[in-house]
């Protein structure tokens, strides 16, 4: 009798069948990372202790995966969480989810009764059929799957917290020992409201009576995204933010010395700066170190603050640069680009822009005119002007808080700075009046110290990133196109469009991505993003949109 099939001892040659791994949310989009870098897939496979398979199957789930963590409230609790687990209103988890970013970052109460309630609004307003009670258990399923730990407001504190701040001084200066990191590879990076063409109060009536409140220079906003390095060597070309992709006044130009993008707010988003730091950022960090006598392949970091547009530092990783967060509630303290670096382009930019004001009113124009004639374009090129006019001791003395000792010989203190910076001000304050009193215009010969201080300081507290109104969340769920950008709004853009099938979209996806298959410099990663885009076509009705 021949022996049973398990008595039979297995041979050593014999392969083991592999043990079933689940990959965790986390270790997914490491995985991901460390493909971007250049990782082999056979190295994954075995680092990973998975197939071939369930690498590309990964690959394939990219967008979704870095989306969902990106959103993700506590990136720490992706660590146990292993799938995508949809809503079944994916519309109304997305209002859902946007609207309690807002109401963090306004520092506005949060609880789960209030995001119940709220549900059930936004369960009327985009007109869901389906029944929902909006319990105890769909709030628990719905924290569950966006990874969110506490409701509870984690933002920034009114006043800063000076206990964090000397004990991240020390981690800071840990982290810089311990990968002998120099000061050409540390930048630091943040955003500031800047309104363009504000003129003082006083300019636009005679007599000094007040102005009429619908003037609407202040509502002519940019917002500037400003970056460097600890060296004081390098400073990364701005990135720009108005509210129309294509004015007027930027027809027929080819290049700008900004990086220039456009919403509807005029504000940053977390598409913006990601693009920003994958396109811009990176390039020119690893231009500049390489250029420095660095090695190639040096480790570059970037320090920024907790702006919700700012996304997890885990998604921010390209080619050996990385991203750090200061702690909640030390920014105002430490972060360099607060200690005058940002202060210091826009007054250049707006003394540049005032003289423009009194030479024009010298040679008859009203202000009103002045303002008609002065645009968007003057503003772009003058506040890259104003940054490149940003001299190295500016960078350089900006980090004298977060990297004093390991830096600088001369120590300077907060009084000697402050002082500094006061008395450039007041030198340019006094050289804008002296010329304004020079003119006979009563338009601008009263001006004062106090007029010019106004210029100065009325963007100081402008939100960067844009809080939409429960109305504006809701209607993301209806038209995910109205806040793409402010160009087809715009007066002076000429937009044309064309009817095209769903079927003729789909081929041209086709076509698209069998052209650029062919092309060596386009990654897989931009391939995905297009067959994304045809899968989403293919889900509808091919008859509909002829």
């Amino acid at each position: 009798m021949s022996k049973r099939v398990k008595d039979i001892p297995m041979g050593n040659n014999e392969k083991k069948k592999r043990k079933h791994l689940s990959l965790s949310i986390a270790q997914k989009v490491e995985l991901l990372q460390k493909l971007d870098t250049g990782v082999s897939v056979k190295h994954l496979t075995e680092e990973y202790g998975v197939g071939t398979t369930t690498i590309y199957d990964i690959k394939k789930q990219k967008d979704k995966l870095l989306k969902f963590y990106s959103d993700s409230d506590n990136q720490e609790l992706m660590k146990n969480r292993k799938t995508l687990h949809r809503a079944k209103n994916e519309d109304l988890d997305r209002v859902l989810i946007e609207w309690i970013r807002q109401r963090r970052s306004r520092d506005m109460p949060l609880s789960g009764l209030l995001v119940m309630k709220q549900a059930r609004i936004y369960h009327e307003e985009l007109n869901i059929e389906s029944e929902c009670e909006y319990s105890e258990g769909w709030l628990q399923k719905f924290k569950k799957r966006h990874g969110i730990k506490y409701l509870k407001i984690c933002g920034e504190k009114d006043s800063a917290d000076h206990e964090t701040t000397e004990n991240y001084i020390d981690e800071f200066a840990k982290i810089i020992s311990d990968e002998n990191l120099s000061p050409e590879q540390i930048y630091n990076a943040d955003e500031t409201a800047l309104y363009w063409c504000y003129v003082p109060r006083k300019t636009l009536t005679m007599n000094n009576k007040r102005t009429q409140t619908d003037f609407n220079d202040a509502k002519q906003r940019l917002t500037v995204l400003g970056c460097a390095n600890a060296a004081g060597t390098h400073k990364i070309k701005l990135a720009v933010i108005g509210k129309s992709l294509y004015p007027k006044c930027l027809k027929d130009v080819d290049s700008l010395p900004v990086h220039y993008y456009a919403n509807k707010k005029a504000s940053v988003t977390r598409e913006i700066f990601s693009d920003w730091f994958n396109k811009h950022f990176v390039p020119a960090a690893r231009a500049h170190c390489k250029q420095a006598g660095l090695e190639n392949s040096c480790k570059i970091l970037l320090f920024l603050d907790n702006c919700s547009a700012h996304p997890p530092s885990e998604l921010l990783v390209k080619s050996n640069v990385f991203s750090i967060y200061l702690p909640a509630n030390v920014t105002s303290i430490i972060q360099p680009c607060n200690q005058g670096i940002l202060r210091s382009m826009k007054s250049k930019y707006k003394h540049f822009f005032l003289n423009r004001m009194l030479a024009s009113v010298n040679r008859g124009l009203k202000i009103q005119d002045f303002l008609k004639e002065f645009s968007l374009k003057d503003a772009i090129y003058a506040v890259a002007n104003a940054w490149n006019d940003v001299d190295k001791s500016t960078l350089t003395n900006a980090w004298h808080r977060l990297w004093a000792t390991m830096m600088f010989e001369n120590y300077l203190s907060d009084e000697d700075l402050e002082g500094f910076r006061d008395s450039n001000e007041k030198m340019m304050i006094t050289k804008l009046i002296t010329y304004a009193k020079s003119l006979s215009a009563e338009s601008v010969n009263k001006l004062e110290e106090a007029d010019i201080e106004e210029i100065l300081n009325i963007d100081n507290d402008v939100p960067v990133v844009h809080p939409l109104s429960e109305g504006e969340i809701a209607m993301m769920g209806l038209n995910t196109d109205q806040y793409e950008d402010s160009s087809s709004n715009d007066n002076n853009t000429m937009i044309t469009s064309q009817k095209i099938s769903i079927d003729q979209m789909v081929k041209m996806c086709e076509q698209l991505i069998a052209g650029l298959q062919r092309c060596a410099f386009i990654s897989e990663q931009e391939i995905m993003e297009i067959y994304s885009i045809k899968e989403k076509l293919l889900k509808h009705n091919p008859m509909l949109k002829k």
